[in-house]
């Protein structure tokens, strides 16, 4: 069937229960029969009433007892069904006792959620027709349980009955909510036990309702599925608005009983709209059309307006539409249930069944309520707790089993999962195995070519060694023979005694280099001269290269550094070779000093091209040469050695690209203070 055609058909049955919600079942104007006691435990009030309706509830009781003398109450064939009208009502019934019945009965009056019953009773001996012969009893939900005569969850007065004497009462009834009445006259032992049964039924109800509302939460703490939360607020909802509706509050806390009972009754219900709408919702997203989703988001809202209005004082207008929308979206659900019969046979045949029943006993109860089906002696059961009772339990076995299929997944999942996990650490495994093996065959390789490189440098330093000192000792002699004194003074000779002396120190840097390359393993510092050091690497240089220009410009005095001079000599001769050998041949190298806070600092400015701002600090890598190298000879370790040399000396170097193909290498030393 096409959602959109059920919808309006079923606005139209919402639309005309809507009318006829104030209608009463009052059609006859004659006075009603007494109500004769004898020999029986109880008697019903059904079809011994009058009613007169009071539309401005402003009517005291001499005023209808001056119109039940005129024959202004009408006679109502059964019990009083006025439903959520605006109007107050006088009932009045008789009651005349035979020597069979106890002359000490009780009077009980339902339901037990109405706000205002004034029970007007004549005394015994004295005469019906004065207004004073009657003596008064209020009841009610709005009026303190200590008040009332009898602690009882209903309405409950003692009478005291004379034989064959009639008793007339008198009963003004006003309710926020629907107006019902209906009663009996009981001996004490009857309605002792028909209390204990009513106690006994609604505590059972109750209790189921508390357990399928603690399991379906604990099934939302497991799987963390909001349909399960959905329907735990909603079973809960359903029992408190049942415990005070049954009037079980005045047993459990009757000191605050008449201040919660609306609350609970009457807000109850929009919460149970509100509720019950969102758990359709998450049931069926997945089956109901764009019109049916609609319409339960139309009814979330109408329960938002139905919790509302109670505390402004319009609930009785508001909740027939309600109750009327649950009804039609309990038919709509039911329309809609029936595809899941199909993707979920096992579940779709409890909740269609669930919500068949609802639909049943909301469209009794409602009809009752609006008089259709009046309240029939020895049938007062309020209909939608059984229906919502078997709706509760049929839909918890439908989640239940959702839950044990989702366990199942889950269960999969998490096998499936594990094994995995398992096939993926087993891949790991392997892959880390075969790592490790490439690695210790690297680390032996590596270790090999670190023996082969040290023998190598131990050899070479070693062959070196012999012509360096040969040359070293002529030039000694060149300089102690007096032939030749002149000589040694020479520019050439001194010239060539420095390059000797550099040679040396290169040897002495190829057989520590372990320890440039390892900061772990520690050498020999000793304490020095900044503006020596910087003085006689620029004079050495200046020997090596006279056709090239080297500035100096110093401002430090007296101040030291501490390390390993070969190294840093090495360190500051690669800086200064890579500086003439990148730079214009008639360009000046400038080299400046100073101190800084508690540092050197020592700048090797020079100009160069073709060196882009991007790779400056790539050029400290190992065997990186920059882009205006290709004509130049070079391994590419100069600069990743010094980098190497100053670090080990907690120093630090960078290079920088400056305006007009400026290029700067300053390197930082920390001072030294000891004296």
């Amino acid at each position: 069937m096409n959602s959109p055609i059920v919808i309006r058909w079923l606005l139209c049955l919402f639309i005309a229960l809507g009318t006829v919600f104030s209608a009463t079942d009052a059609s006859a104007a004659s006075s009603s029969e007494t109500l004769t006691l004898s020999g029986k435990g109880f008697y019903y009030l059904s079809g011994h009433m009058d009613m007169l309706k009071d539309p401005s509830r402003n009517m005291d009781f001499s005023q209808a007892h001056s119109a039940f003398a005129q024959g202004e109450f009408i006679s109502l064939p059964g019990t009083l069904n006025a439903g959520y009208a605006r109007n107050a009502y006088w009932i009045h019934f008789t009651i005349q006792r035979r020597e069979s019945f106890p002359e000490k009965a009780m009077l009980s009056i339902s339901p037990n959620y109405t706000n205002n019953l004034g029970i007007y009773i004549q005394r015994q001996g004295l005469s019906p027709h004065l207004v004073s012969s009657f003596r008064t009893v209020q009841l009610g939900t709005d009026i303190p349980v200590a008040n009332r005569p009898v602690l009882n969850p209903a309405f409950i007065v003692p009478l005291n009955l004379p034989v064959d004497e009639p008793v007339e009462v008198f009963v003004r009834v006003y309710s926020k909510g629907s107006i019902s009445l209906t009663g009996q006259v009981a001996t004490y032992e009857s309605l002792r036990n028909s209390t204990y049964y009513s106690i006994m039924l609604h505590s059972g109800y109750l209790g189921i309702a508390a357990v399928l509302c603690v399991m379906n939460l604990i099934f939302f703490i497991s799987i963390r599925d909001r349909l399960f939360l959905y329907f735990s607020l909603y079973v809960l909802t359903v029992l408190v608005n049942n415990l005070a509706a049954a009037g079980m509050l005045t047993l459990i806390i009757p000191q605050y009983a008449h201040s919660l009972s609306d609350y609970m009754v009457y807000m109850g219900v929009g919460v149970q709209v509100l509720v019950f709408s969102e758990f359709s919702y998450h049931l069926f997203r997945d089956f109901a059309g764009v019109w049916n989703i609609r319409y339960m988001r139309l009814m979330s809202a109408t329960g938002v307006l139905t919790m509302v209005s109670v505390p402004f004082g319009f609930y009785a207008e508001i909740v027939p539409f309600a109750l009327v929308g649950i009804i039609i979206l309990i038919s709509l659900l039911l329309l809609i249930s029936r595809q899941l019969l199909v993707s979920m046979p096992q579940s779709g045949i409890f909740i269609t069944v669930a919500f068949g029943i609802s639909a049943l006993g909301y469209f009794y109860q409602i009809l009752r309520f609006i008089g259709v089906f009046p309240l029939q002696q020895e049938w007062d059961i309020n209909m939608i707790e059984p229906a919502t009772l078997v709706n509760m339990v049929l839909i918890s076995i439908a989640l239940s089993e959702r839950f044990r299929i989702t366990e199942r997944q889950l269960s999969e999942a998490s096998r499936l999962a594990e094994k995995r996990a398992t096939e993926l650490a087993t891949d790991m495994t392997s892959e880390l195995r075969d790592n490790k093996e490439r690695l210790e065959v690297a680390l032996a390789a590596e270790h090999l070519s670190t023996e082969r490189q040290h023998r190598f440098l131990t050899m070479l330093s070693h062959e070196y060694r012999t012509p360096l000192a040969i040359i070293q000792g002529n030039l000694d002699i060149l300089a102690i023979h007096p032939e030749t004194v002149a000589e040694s003074e020479s520019p050439e000779l001194m010239k060539m005694r420095r390059a000797v002396s550099r040679l040396v120190d290169v040897m002495d840097v190829s057989l520590e280099q372990s320890r440039v390359t390892d900061p772990q393993v520690g050498g020999k510092f000793t304490r020095y001269g900044a503006d020596e050091f910087v003085r006689q690497q620029v004079e050495a240089v200046r020997w090596m290269w006279p056709d090239r220009n080297f500035a100096l410009a110093s401002s430090l005095s007296g101040e030291y550094i501490r390390g390993e001079m070969p190294l840093l000599n090495t360190a500051l001769f690669n800086v200064l070779d890579n500086a003439q050998k990148y730079s214009p041949a008639d360009s000046t190298v400038g080299v400046s000093c100073r101190r800084h806070d508690d540092i050197v600092e020592i700048i090797v400015c020079n100009k160069t091209k073709g060196l882009d701002a991007g790779e400056c600090d790539s050029l400290f890598d190992k065997y990186r040469r920059g882009g205006s190298s290709h004509d130049t000879p070079g391994a590419g370790i100069g600069l990743w050695l010094v980098r190497q040399i100053i670090e080990q000396h907690l120093g630090g170097v960078h290079l920088t690209s400056g305006p007009d193909d400026t290029v700067t290498v300053t390197i930082t030393l920390p001072l030294n203070r000891e004296e």
